[in-house]
């Protein structure tokens, strides 16, 4: 006898198991759109900031500024309400100078490079982060491209904001957005040479469309800006 498809979903078990499965319009309605960077001219560059539920990458050697991004975007999520995480393999987070908020707003992992990845699986699929950042520093991992696909599915099913900030360029076309950042060091010319800040250039690399209404392709946009950050940024 042929078993109808209500008789399936009047199963307990098989009911729980289509409703893991299932996406709410709450959850499609926050996979839409972009959450803000922290930094009004990465804002315009990127047409709104990072994409929702999707990987975006910041690249850029030592001292060009990765480690001010990634704690932007931590800060306007807070600021924003929502929970961040941040999985540090370099330990370059000064929980003395992190965003601060009420209650425990940000979750930090430290650990090292091989455990990284699996870390930031772990914190995506967990849900209920709207930022959730993988600071990589210069270690140099073989990640196949099979843990970028699971992870940007868990970001897309989750509705996550998922940063990776490395060294050289490693997502490709599995980052939605991705800015290359060079920058130089800024000393005081009036005495001894006091380290002040950091001038960068920001270039797009990628910024693909979230929605049919999005602003964000290249040619609407500038493709660099400039950045400035202070020492007490």
């Amino acid at each position: 006898m042929p078993v109808r498809a209500l008789d399936l979903v009047s199963d307990p078990e098989i009911a729980r198991e289509i409703s893991a499965h299932l996406v709410s319009l709450e959850r499609l309605g926050e996979a839409r759109g972009r959450r803000a960077t922290g930094i009004a001219a990465l804002d315009g560059l990127l047409g709104g900031g990072w994409p929702r539920a999707a990987l975006s990458e910041i690249s850029g050697r030592r001292s060009s500024g990765r480690t001010a991004v990634v704690r932007a975007a931590l800060a306007a999520a807070i600021a924003a309400g929502e929970t961040a995480a941040l999985v540090d393999v370099g330990g370059t987070l000064d929980a003395r100078a992190a965003p601060a908020a009420p209650g425990p707003a940000l979750l930090w992992i430290r650990c090292r490079a091989g455990e990284a990845l699996k870390a930031v699986d772990l914190v995506v699929a967990a849900g209920g982060f709207g930022t959730v950042a993988l600071d990589l520093c210069d270690a140099r991992l073989r990640i196949p491209d099979a843990a970028w696909v699971r992870l940007r599915h868990a970001a897309r099913a989750q509705g996550t904001t998922v940063l990776v900030a490395t060294g050289t360029r490693r997502l490709g076309a599995f980052a939605a957005a991705a800015i290359d950042l060079g920058g130089a060091p800024a000393f005081a010319t009036d005495g001894p040479p006091l380290f002040t800040g950091l001038e960068v250039r920001a270039d797009r690399v990628r910024n693909c469309r979230t929605t049919d209404s999005d602003a964000a392709a290249p040619e609407h946009q500038p493709p660099c800006v400039s950045l400035v950050f202070t020492s007490r940024s």
